[in-house]
């Protein structure tokens, strides 16, 4: 559980200094997919139930074409899959 709350803190710091910094945003990614992955991600992060909220992103990444090596891109499909995992829920309920 530590590491999907880890790598989303990350990814959403990442995501905001990618929007502010066009220069260093690869080619492949716009400003508007940028927000909606981050919308999602914390939408997980709070719902936590891939019964109650099924992110979209994994299949806009994909038709989109980003390159599944570039890095952070696995790490939003790590994220995606963490979530995915039926234990989540149960954690988060634990706290």
């Amino acid at each position: 559980m530590v590491d999907f709350d880890r790598l989303v803190r990350e990814t959403k710091e990442e995501i905001r200094i990618l929007l502010k910094n066009s220069d260093i945003r690869p080619s492949f990614m716009t400003c508007d997919q940028l927000r909606d992955v981050q919308g999602e991600i914390c939408r997980m992060a709070y719902v936590r139930d891939p019964d109650r909220f099924y992110p979209y992103y994994p299949k806009g990444m994909a038709e989109a074409c980003w390159p599944t090596d570039h890095p952070f891109v696995k790490k939003l499909n790590l994220i995606a899959e963490l979530y995915m995992k039926s234990d989540l829920n149960k954690v988060h309920e634990d706290k």
